[in-house]
């Protein structure tokens, strides 16, 4: 297994228990942010599109038209960029059954793209600069492990809307 499929399997599991969690958490409970918690279901699905475009399509070729065809960015940023809260903007956020679409659409996009890398294209620069990676290969990897930390926080709010 070469590095490439090594990422892409990491993808592969992370993308499989966050799937896992969106089978669990009903859709209508996907706006409801406990006392508890500062997040909702809605924010984290969304805080990983924008995220996972970052670290998994701009960052390896670009920006993406098909991405802009679909995704307001600048919304997206306001309703999900890091200093964004998951309980603002409610009315204009897209609805959660469109999130999950866009959710898929991010990750099949994502899995084009891995496939056009070649492995000794990873160590260059990002194709847009990002915050958190200066390679390709950080950034790829960036994606899972930002993705996993989500996983934690997303597990914790099923935990409490389930007891709630």
């Amino acid at each position: 297994m070469n590095t490439i499929e090594i990422i892409k399997d990491q993808i592969i599991s992370v993308k499989e228990k966050t799937d896992s969690f969106i089978r669990t958490i009903e859709l209508e409970k996907w706006n409801i942010s406990p006392n508890i918690l500062e997040t909702n279901m809605n924010w984290q699905i969304g805080h990983l599109i924008l995220a996972n475009y970052l670290h998994g399509i701009a960052s390896i070729s670009g920006a993406n038209e098909k991405v802009r065809e679909r995704i307001n960015m600048q919304n997206f940023i306001k309703f999900y960029g890091p200093n964004s809260a998951p309980n603002l903007f409610l009315n204009e956020k897209p609805k959660n059954e469109e999130l999950l679409k866009l959710y898929e659409f991010i990750f099949e996009l994502i899995f084009l793209e891995i496939s056009k890398v070649k492995i000794e294209e990873l160590n260059s620069a990002t194709e847009i600069p990002n915050p958190s990676a200066k390679t390709k290969y950080e950034a790829l990897t960036t994606l899972f492990k930002h993705q996993s930390l989500h996983n934690g926080q997303i597990a914790i709010l099923n935990r409490v809307l389930s007891n709630s």
